[in-house]
């Protein structure tokens, strides 16, 4: 993998060598300015350059006054010192000896690092967790070790020097990027996906957050989208930007063609207008290539033709393929062959590898033709938003076969739809960003020894559906049963926080009314080690037709309470359920109907062990009484954190946690631990994560996925019960939000 840290030097160096590229053709001018009369009236240049230069670095040095009296006219000292703490922790991990001074700042809309000698840290009047801010400040305090200020202050002066050279400013946005780059390099590195993928996150929190214009006096947490796409690419796939080297490549040509102009005194040569012609070509060699089979009967017929690969026979494939799969880069896996339909890989057992970058090549035809159908294999292989899920292969082999792709695409804000595509994706909000869902049937076929082709695209269900119809006798068995998609559409009651105000509505949006609870009530509890809330904690409130609900505190000041109403917010009462509980880390809130309710709680946490209480009410909420279990879920009152409990029934309840998942038939009574069988899928030893079983109709589902932090995504098995969980059959493989 490229490294950002080792292109921050090339720059400089590029940066260096332009400079004195300039240097040498103005001193070359001056002395041929008296043998050649053309080349006396390019020193009349001279005044406009320096005119430029200075109007440009009079109005950097204004913009730098400006903010800076702005930052510091709305500047206050940060009192919470958790926040203090934070930012400690962070200096110290990436080895910063001095701390800079923490402000905060209403003038500020992101995070930031301000000043050269004495730099100070700035965050805005934004609510953030603990995990966000020690993201930020590791971010931070690795500029601020790195002297990256000083660094992008360079940069600045050379655009302001060079204004008229069009090189020098790409070479100051790939240089100001890879400042970026390769901070969340050092910030990634040695860190689990769980961390990763939670760093990512947050960058896309920022983008949706950030407005500061790129300034070359600080250090920032937001960047532009490009920017912003490459850093979490870097932090998601450890996959750096490719077209960085395009841009290399572009200020060494004009480099070379400001020698040959400046010493020559002549027009480009003959030759040079050829290379750059063929160059030119070789980049639109694929024009007028057409999209392969899409979304037609003729195109699901081909697939059908195929003979189904069962679960069984696709578990043992996949294991026999990872033990032969290459340890090489994928730069160096594929490269277009014959068309921008075509890869070529390593290895025939890397096959499924091409599914992705065909797909790429595919939307990216669709949303630009012109764009697409020139596709250049030496620059990079298309969208950089598009995330693949979960891939399976649905039938064939390695010489030709049908492959479930699921993949989201980033929507940004100011996109349009993209309507030339001849399936739009679904779109769906997750955690304030909208994602573009696609769950597709690739079909690729093998046209060289180690060459493939994509034949034709289709929607998994129709594909699905053809299969069972062809093969009845295995449409059981077959693992293309198991590719569905059951994405949780947004629900019609819901609640949602926004500017510190929290709110519910009955009706999917067109109404909301506000819960009468402070967010400083309903962000209390004892136990503050997972961050500070931002508003309700998930799973502690029940909103519906019948009764919606919001459970808090568990703190010195705030004592575990219920807030509640039963005629969709004309009324709303509240109750005090206990005044004990002062140490309390998670509420779990449950409304089988309008009467009975429970309220599970943990607290008193040490280490990865905590305890927790089951209250009950009979009576919608006005009275609650604690339930004391018999036979528990845990030894002597102690357990593993918890990760969800509810309760489905006036009776029946589960709740889960690193021990696994337990359910109960008596009301909290008798708890007995709950087993599923994992069948032969990818990775099966890999799903031990519960997750309560939630009512769907007359049925019971249950979910089981690989790791905790998973529950918002990602791939896993799912089960139904007809009998209130005390049997459960396999359905199938899902991707679930």
């Amino acid at each position: 993998m490229r490294q950002a840290k080792y292109r921050k030097i090339l720059w400089v160096i590029l940066l260096a060598e332009l400079a004195l590229l300039h240097l040498g053709v103005g001193v070359r001018l001056y002395v041929l300015r008296w043998e050649y009369p053309q080349v006396r009236r390019l020193i009349l240049l001279f005044p406009i350059w320096a005119v430029g230069t200075l109007l440009l670095g009079l109005w950097q040095l204004g913009s730098y006054q400006r903010f800076r009296r702005k930052a510091i006219a709305a500047i206050a000292t940060v009192e919470e010192g958790w926040i203090h703490s934070a930012c400690e922790q962070a200096a110290s991990e990436v080895g910063l000896l001095r701390v800079p001074p923490l402000y905060q700042s209403a003038a500020v809309t992101t995070p930031m690092l301000l000043g050269f000698l004495t730099p100070v840290m700035l965050i805005p009047d934004t609510r953030y967790s603990f995990g966000e801010l020690r993201m930020v400040f590791l971010h931070e305090c690795t500029h601020a070790k790195k002297r990256d200020l000083w660094y992008k202050l360079i940069f600045t002066v050379g655009s302001c020097i060079f204004w008229f050279q069009p090189a020098v400013w790409l070479l100051k946005n790939a240089a100001l990027q890879d400042v970026e780059v390769a901070c969340d390099q050092s910030v990634a590195v040695g860190r689990s996906e769980a961390e990763r993928d939670a760093y990512a996150k947050f960058l896309l929190d920022s983008l949706r957050r950030g407005r500061e214009k790129n300034k070359a006096y600080s250090a920032y947490f937001y960047n532009s989208k490009a920017v912003m796409r490459a850093r979490l690419r870097v932090v998601t796939r450890e996959q750096e930007p490719g077209f960085l080297a395009g841009a290399a490549a572009f200020l060494l040509l004009t480099a070379e063609l400001v020698v040959c102009i400046g010493l020559l005194g002549v027009s480009i040569r003959r030759d040079v207008r050829e290379e750059a012609y063929q160059q030119k070509a070789a980049v639109n060699q694929y024009l007028g290539y057409d999209a392969p089979d899409s979304f037609t009967d003729t195109a699901v017929a081909a697939m059908t033709g195929l003979t189904p690969v069962d679960g069984e026979n696709y578990y043992n494939w996949r294991m026999n393929a990872m033990e032969q799969y290459p340890e090489t880069e994928w730069a160096d896996m594929t490269e277009t062959v014959d068309g921008p339909w075509q890869l070529r890989v390593k290895t025939r057992a890397s096959y499924l590898d091409a599914v992705s970058d065909f797909v790429y090549r595919y939307i990216m035809y669709y949303e630009d033709p012109e764009r697409g159908s020139a596709y250049n294999p030496e620059e990079s292989s298309g969208y950089n938003t598009l995330e693949t899920i979960d891939r399976t292969l649905l039938a064939g082999d390695a010489d030709e076969y049908v492959c479930r792709l699921l993949f989201r695409d980033i929507v940004w804000a100011d996109e349009s739809t993209a309507d030339s595509l001849p399936v739009e994706g679904e779109r769906y909000g997750e955690n304030g960003t909208e994602y573009r869902y696609y769950n597709w049937a690739v079909h690729v076929k093998r046209v060289g020894e180690y060459t493939y082709e994509l034949v034709g695209v289709a929607e998994t269900e129709a594909v699905t559906a053809a299969f069972a119809e062809a093969y009845p006798e295995e449409a059981e068995t077959a693992f293309i049963s198991l590719a569905t998609l059951d994405l949780r559409r947004q629900d019609r009651c819901r609640a949602a926080t926004q500017d510190g105000v929290t709110r519910v509505t009955w009706d999917d949006g067109a109404n909301w009314t506000e819960v009468p609870v402070s967010m400083e009530k309903l962000t209390a509890r004892g136990d503050q080690m997972d961050g500070q809330l931002s508003g309700a904690q998930e799973k502690s409130y029940v909103v519906s037709d019948e009764v919606t609900a919001f459970a808090y505190g568990g703190s010195m000041e705030v004592p575990v309470a219920v807030t509640f109403t039963h005629d969709k917010g004309n009324n709303w009462k509240t109750i005090t359920v206990t005044n004990e509980a002062v140490s309390v880390r998670r509420l779990f809130l449950s409304f089988p109907d309008a009467e009975h309710g429970f309220l599970i709680f943990t607290g008193d946490r040490t280490m990865h062990q905590e305890g927790s209480s089951v209250y009950r009410t009979e009576d919608g909420g006005e009275n609650w009484f604690e339930v004391k279990p018999e036979q528990g879920y845990s030894a002597d009152g102690g357990h593993s954190l918890l990760t969800g409990a509810a309760f489905v029934t006036d009776q029946a309840g589960f709740v889960t946690g690193g021990d696994g998942c337990y359910q109960t038939t008596d009301g909290g009574l008798n708890w007995k631990q709950l087993t599923v069988r994992v069948p032969a899928v990818e990775y099966a030893e890999s799903y031990t994560v519960y997750y309560p079983p939630e009512r769907q109709g007359d049925k019971l589902v249950l979910y089981l996925g690989m790791e905790e932090y998973s529950e918002l995504g990602g791939t896993k098995l799912r089960y139904e019960s007809e009998d209130l969980g005390q049997s459960w059959s396999y359905t199938g493989v899902v991707y679930r939000k």
